[in-house]
């Protein structure tokens, strides 16, 4: 259950404005430490834009397990290629990232300083390099802290819209929530 509400964190940039990210691509390491002091690593990329009144995301999960994860609006896509499982679901109550990392970069304003920010009564704290966000830390509702570090990091750079394209195999079991 952790790794997937940290999944469901992810979704994109619903307040676009001229200060606002219009997208983003970066690597990612992702580190969940429980009140139990257990620890898990999980790493990949990511791609975000805004199109207008669409948003649009793809997580590629590379270890500890490959999973692909498409946020279309508030809808969610999570293909699972070791279940040939396609999991689809919606995120209509989570909170975005792009309303996070937005506030921040605009409160951020080009200084190294970190950020924190209260959505839905979690404080996320985004550290930055260069006016570039370089990690967001936050402890979630089953007080597991999370650590998300960003690397190869590019704002508002032109992604193709075909990349969020969902590609489901016709072999694959498609669960609906």
């Amino acid at each position: 259950m952790r790794f997937f509400t940290l999944l469901l964190l992810f979704t994109l940039f619903s307040n676009a404005d001229d200060n606002a990210l219009k997208s983003i691509s970066s690597d990612f390491i992702q580190t969940i430490k429980s009140v139990e002091n257990d620890t898990i690593k999980y790493s990949g990329s990511f791609q975000a834009m805004n199109e207008g009144d669409n948003n649009f995301a793809l997580w590629n999960y590379k270890t500890p397990i490959v999973k692909t994860i498409y946020f279309i609006n508030n809808d969610v896509i999570i293909l699972e290629p070791d279940l040939e499982q396609a999991v689809i679901t919606s995120v209509a109550e989570m909170p975005d990232i792009s309303q996070i990392l937005s506030e921040a970069v605009k409160t951020n304003k080009l200084t190294n300083k970190a950020v924190t920010t209260n959505i839905q009564d979690i404080n996320y704290t985004i550290s930055f390099q260069n006016g570039t966000p370089i990690k967001i830390a936050y402890t979630d509702a089953l007080d597991n802290k999370i650590e998300i570090l960003l690397r190869n990091t590019l704002l508002n750079i032109n992604i193709d819209k075909l990349t969020f394209r969902v590609n489901i195999p016709p072999n694959y079991d498609v669960v609906r929530y």
